[in-house]
């Protein structure tokens, strides 16, 4: 059986925003052993199907086209700097999200029309947009926690989400490298 590592996410344009972000945050944190999430690549996972037979992967996407032709288009911002597990203890940095339901409603009907049920009950979407790895810990993790609460109240130009994508993840000794597999355009309600 051959699979690829697929999931699905709305892709994030660079913005000048962004950019600055990166820029200010590589600067601020330049001696830690930061891995910067490529930009080109910026993504918020809706769903994370992992290995997936080649063969349901038409499925999927027939799913996702009927999905995407049925859900209107809607805004979200990215918003304030944060790190996985916990400022104190960081290991993954991102940009947190700030979006009316659309975002939520999404990523549900896409979970469960992909029957990926096997969520836990308590499982709860924290949509977030990775910037950064730390690989090794960190060297000063009070520099570390100053430079994302600086960044508390940063607020980027509101985006509007009028598609989301099937994407492949292959791992690398370099990190993870994306493809999009396919693009699914959604519903355009007069924005």
């Amino acid at each position: 059986m051959k699979t690829k590592r697929i999931f699905v996410a709305i892709k994030i344009d660079n913005t000048h925003q962004i950019n600055e972000v990166f820029r200010q945050v590589g600067v601020d944190l330049d001696e830690e052993r930061i891995k910067w999430v490529d930009k080109n690549g910026l993504h918020i996972t809706l769903l994370f199907l992992g290995e997936t037979d080649i063969e349901e992967i038409a499925v999927i996407t027939d799913k996702l086209k009927m999905i995407g032709a049925d859900f209107d288009v809607f805004r979200l911002n990215l918003k304030s700097l944060g790190a996985f597990p916990s400022i104190e203890h960081p290991r993954i940095l991102w940009a947190g999200i700030n979006s009316t339901s659309g975002l939520y409603q999404l990523q549900e009907k896409i979970r469960i029309h992909l029957e990926k049920s096997k969520v836990s009950e308590d499982y709860k979407y924290t949509p977030h947009l990775t910037i950064g790895r730390i690989k090794g810990g960190v060297k000063d993790s009070e520099k570390v926690k100053k430079c994302l609460l600086k960044w508390k109240e940063w607020e980027d130009n509101e985006l509007l989400i009028d598609k989301f994508v099937l994407m492949e993840s292959l791992l690398t000794k370099d990190g993870p490298v994306y493809h999009v597999l396919e693009t699914f355009s959604l519903k355009n309600q007069n924005v």
